[in-house]
């Protein structure tokens, strides 16, 4: 019985597991298709979805746009079969046993603390979800953005258990990669840019530690108006202290 694969952290993108891709044409379609994926109801009333995604339409123009776009769902999903969305007069769902989610494993995967199953958590996360999509309407916005916040804190919180676990093993490239996908999400976390240095300076890197400094600094007082912390400036005095014992020792 064929699949449907859903990526939705990063770019929107549907294949058959068996490989085919699937294009969903519109914005509004792949919209509804991922709310329907990821949603904590298995089932939505027509009214509810309408309102949704054209909640700024009239009542009737907002259920007509909706049946057009489970129309398009249902030409384009038309290779999975037996059909994987369930439509009657009042309400929409689909068949969640017949659908791979990497959002949904990510979020399963992140619950877990072994190193495996966080390697595999971060893998997945490959940027903000929907990150393509702008559906329009505020409620979907406002679910969207609410789903983005709560993956970004999950994706945050996997990649320093990760970045823990690494360090612990003197895995130090790996931890080096944790700490920057720490800091593409949230590059304002000092105690990340503090790690990155410590790594840099554990590999022997110090002037890549020095930058990371400066990139901290920078950012710091651009957005908050404030200098780094007497630990990150405690990094940055060790730092040049290690360069003056090394151009002291003897040759």
């Amino acid at each position: 019985m064929e699949r449907l694969v859903l990526s939705l952290l990063g770019d929107f993108h549907a294949r058959l597991q068996s490989g085919p891709s699937v294009v969903v044409p519109t914005q509004k379609a792949r919209a509804l298709l991922a709310y329907l994926a990821c949603s904590r109801s298995e089932s939505h009333s027509r009214d509810k979805l309408a309102a949704l995604l054209w909640g700024e339409s009239q009542q009737r123009c907002a259920r007509q746009s909706l049946r057009q776009a489970l129309y398009m769902l249902r030409s384009t999903l038309d290779a999975v079969k037996p059909s994987i969305l369930c439509c009657d007069a009042a309400s929409v769902a689909l068949d969640r046993s017949r659908l791979i989610v990497d959002s949904l494993e990510f979020e399963r995967l992140a619950q877990v603390n072994a190193q495996e199953a966080l390697e595999r958590a971060g893998d997945l996360y490959r940027g903000d979800f929907l990150a393509g999509i702008a559906a329009g309407d505020q409620t979907f916005e406002d679910w969207l953005r609410d789903e983005r916040d709560r993956l970004n804190e999950l994706a945050f919180d996997v990649y320093g258990k990760l970045l823990a676990h690494q360090w612990k093993a003197g895995l130090l490239t790996k931890a080096v990669d944790s700490a920057r996908r720490l800091l593409a999400i949230d590059p304002l976390q000092e105690d990340a840019h503090q790690v990155l240095m410590r790594l840099y300076i554990a590999q022997g890197r110090p002037d890549r530690a020095r930058r990371e400094y400066d990139t901290c600094a920078r950012l710091l007082r651009r957005e908050f108006g404030v200098e780094p912390q007497p630990e990150t400036k405690a990094l940055l005095a060790e730092i040049a202290a290690r360069r003056t014992v090394r151009c002291l020792a003897p040759t």
